[in-house]
Formats: structure tokens, C-alpha cells, sequence
């Protein structure tokens, strides 16, 4: 797995004239290419293009070439001008050939042109030294993403760590609602049901039935009384989202081990990790919980940030 920040370099020469060619990776969602070169090379763009895009899948890639000194040009004579000029004269004195020595022409504005310099003739020395500067970039990105998978790990590792706390807390803390609430419908409900029921029990034949019309008697008296304070317990339950944060932590771990690109991935279960961490945080009604919580979601910022780098 690599990260998006690198940086490469290559030096060459080409007509006399000292050329770097350097590399940058930044931070980028998706891949984007930025060329900057000179007006003499904008035929090799394309191709460069082509050339990084087989490459890389994210990240900004911006690619330059400096020259030390301004590209030569080719300097060349207009001999158009020359021969319109002989033709004018030849019909002007009735000659039929009349020659004109070109040094005539030297400061004559338009006969000496300087025109653009085919570079095509070192597309493969161009072509070298920039795969030369996108390998050097490339290893610092691999190096870069190394020490980024160490310390998302190390990150990973300590949110198991704080979600099997939040379980056990959670647990407890769940158990213990539950109890209370099931300590108060016995003391407020079966006590009275008790004693009706023994007096149901002396009526004979009615008896039979009574138990049972009984039960449910107080099981819908229960519920009418109690309803809100029972719903409330079953809303409070963030053992689901616990769960499902030690599978996505899982989930992450197996994707660092495959080392392979895997950013979006990894920002989409980061995403999630945060979303549950906030449900547990309005679920859960224990400081100790909270105080992990926080704890959860400052990890998974530190998480964030490191993913981002990541291709």
C-alpha cells in the first residue's frame, strides 16, 4: 500500500543544455495529472500522461521540466525572400537570371527566423528520465506508505482495545438497567398478584382458570404502566453497534495485511466506524462509557488523517 506524497528527481542534458525533470505526489481523492513544461515540449504531453496514468490510481501527480539555459532554437535564412527579390530585379533590369549575395540580406527584418526545435529525435531520453523520476517518487511513496500502515495499525489495534472495554461496560451497565427494572416489577405487580391469586384459588372450579387469566391480567397492566420505561431499555441497547465496530476494526486490519490500494476502501469503513461511535455515544448513559467514546472518535480522527495519505 502506497501513500500520495513523493517526491523524484532526474538530470540529463540535450543539446548542451542542462534538463531536471522532477516528480511530485500530493494528496488527491482520485488521480490528478498536472504537466509542466515548456512551450517547445508540448508534444510530449500526451504521451507523459499516458505514462503516469499506467502508473498510479490517486493521488496529484505534477511533473515539470526546466532547462538551465533557454532550449536552443534553429536559425534559419527565408530564402523565399531571396528569390522573390531576385525575380523583381531580373524582370526590373531585363535579365533573365540575376543572383544576390545573402549577406545583403542579414539585417532585412523577416530573413533570419528562428524556428522551434524538433525535439521528437530524444522522445527516448525523455521518456527515460522521466520514468527516472517517477520510480525515485514512486519508492518514496512505497517507503511513505510503509510507516503509514504501521501506524494505522497501531491505531486499529488500540480501538479493539477500547471496543472490547465499551462491550464489557456496556454489559454490565445494560444488566444492571435490566435487573432494576425487573426488581421493580416484582416488588410493584407480583406481590399483588400473589395475593389475588390465593384468593382466586378458594372459588373451586373458577381457580383453574383464574392463574392464567391472572398472568395476563398484570402482564398488560405491566406493560401499560411500564411501557416507557422498557422501550426505553431496548432503545439503550448499543450492543449491535459494538459488534459491528469489531467487524469493521477486523475488516481494516485484513486490508492493511493484503497491502494493496486500498484508500476509498478503507475512508468508506472509517466513515462507519464514526457513525457508530456517535450512536453509542447517544445510547449509552455511563461516564465511563463516554469518556471511551471520546476516546474511540479522537482515534478514529488520528485514523483519518493517516488514511487520506493512502492510495
Amino acid at each position: 500500500m502506497e501513500s500520495m506524497t513523493g517526491y523524484g528527481e532526474s538530470h540529463f542534458s540535450a543539446e548542451g543544455v542542462q534538463i531536471v525533470c522532477t516528480a511530485r505526489s500530493l494528496n488527491s481523492r482520485f488521480l490528478d495529472i498536472d504537466l509542466n513544461f515548456p512551450e517547445e515540449l508540448a508534444w510530449f504531453r500526451a504521451h507523459s500522461e499516458e505514462i503516469i496514468r499506467k502508473r498510479f490510481k490517486r493521488g496529484r501527480i505534477e511533473i515539470s521540466l526546466q532547462s538551465a539555459a533557454p532550449l536552443p532554437v534553429d536559425v534559419v535564412f527565408n530564402v523565399d525572400i531571396i528569390s522573390q527579390y531576385e525575380r523583381f530585379l531580373s524582370q526590373r533590369l531585363g535579365k533573365k537570371k540575376f543572383t544576390l549575395d545573402p549577406r545583403e540580406f542579414l539585417n532585412m527584418p523577416g530573413f533570419v527566423e528562428r524556428r522551434v526545435k524538433d525535439w521528437r529525435a530524444y522522445q527516448g531520453k525523455f521518456d527515460f528520465h522521466l520514468l527516472r523520476a517517477l520510480i525515485k517518487m514512486q519508492r518514496g511513496r512505497i517507503a511513505e506508505g510503509k510507516r503509514t500502515t504501521r501506524a494505522c495499525t497501531t491505531h486499529l489495534r488500540y480501538l479493539a482495545r477500547v471496543q472490547r472495554q465499551i462491550g464489557v461496560l456496556h454489559a454490565q451497565s445494560h444488566r444492571r438497567k435490566l435487573n432494576h427494572i425487573r426488581h421493580r416489577i416484582l416488588e410493584d405487580f407480583f406481590g399483588q398478584q400473589g395475593s389475588e391469586t390465593a384468593a382466586t384459588q378458594s372459588h373451586g372450579g373458577r381457580g383453574r382458570r383464574a392463574p392464567a387469566e391472572n398472568t395476563m391480567r398484570v402482564a398488560k397492566l405491566i406493560w401499560n404502566e411500564r411501557k416507557d420505561e422498557i422501550l426505553r431499555s431496548v432503545h439503550n441497547d448499543a450492543s449491535e453497534e459494538i459488534s459491528r465496530i469489531g467487524m469493521h476494526i477486523a475488516r481494516m486490519l485484513q486490508i492493511f495485511r493484503k497491502n494493496e490500494s486500498a484508500g476509498r476502501e478503507l475512508e468508506f469503513f472509517l466513515q462507519e466506524l464514526q457513525r457508530e461511535a456517535n450512536t453509542i455515544g447517544a445510547k449509552a448513559q455511563d461516564s465511563e462509557i463516554n469518556n471511551l467514546v471520546v476516546i474511540m472518535k479522537t482515534e478514529i480522527e488520528k485514523l483519518r488523517e493517516q488514511v487520506r495519505n493512502l492510495e
